[in-house]
């Protein structure tokens, strides 16, 4: 009989719809395996973010796939992260989460120092096994990590779709001539004030179709000399 807590138990029952088995503690042996590395895992994650609150949502243990991978919140958000076990290794997409508001901050710096006034929301979506300290490590980073970049400028005025695209450009230079290699969309937003906005709900905002209206926009991707 294994030993479970409750939150284990739902888990495990998730992954192979046992039920009354697994609420007895009655596992198979791959089961019992599963249970292992589901452990192995919530471990790895309180050594790697041991000042962060995170609670597994999801889980996949090797027999299904082949492959543990598992999906983790931060209590009090509901967006998702991943971690996965592969080759010997755990990679994960949440190391920039604890830094994301200093290094947005330092790229807002950078923009105001190019006489751009904005709001800055990054994501870096991809699984690294790397330890990442601060976000200055975000954004020295050798290779680079790839990252979305999304810009925020008030207007009070909407601009045309070639003026917007003119700053697209604009932007693309100033990030290309600091090393920040990132795909990313500037918005123009009409009658809002920024500062002092949460940026995430900057970025539900532009991507809500009722408030299409209010904003424009354009794309613009800056990549290393190498990747071309």
């Amino acid at each position: 009989m294994a030993e479970m807590t409750e939150h284990e138990k739902a888990l495990l029952d998730l992954a192979y719809t046992d039920g009354e088995r697994i609420a007895e503690g009655k596992l198979f042996d791959y089961q019992q395996r599963a249970l292992n590395e589901l452990r192995s895992a919530t471990f790895y994650l309180e050594k790697r973010y041991p000042d962060q609150n995170l609670e597994i949502i999801s889980f996949q243990p090797s027999s299904l796939k082949g492959s543990v991978e598992l999906q983790f919140i931060r209590v009090g958000s509901d967006t998702e992260y991943m971690l996965k076990y592969e080759n010997g290794t755990y990679v994960d997409n949440f190391y920039d989460v604890p830094y994301e508001k200093e290094y947005d901050e330092m790229v807002e710096e950078i923009l105001w120092e190019n006489g751009i006034e904005a709001r800055v929301y990054t994501t870096f979506p991809y699984l690294i096994s790397d330890k990442i300290s601060s976000g200055q490590d975000l954004m020295d980073r050798r290779p680079p990590l790839g990252r979305n970049t999304e810009v925020f400028l008030r207007t009070d005025s909407l601009p045309d779709y070639e003026e917007a695209g003119k700053m697209a450009e604009k932007l693309q230079q100033i990030m290309g001539e600091h090393g920040i290699y990132t795909s990313g969309m500037v918005f123009y937003i009409r009658g809002m004030e920024l500062q002092g906005q949460d940026v995430i709900a900057l970025d539900e905002y532009t991507h809500n179709r009722k408030n299409l209206r209010n904003i424009v926009s354009a794309a613009f991707r800056c990549f290393n000399v190498a990747e071309s």
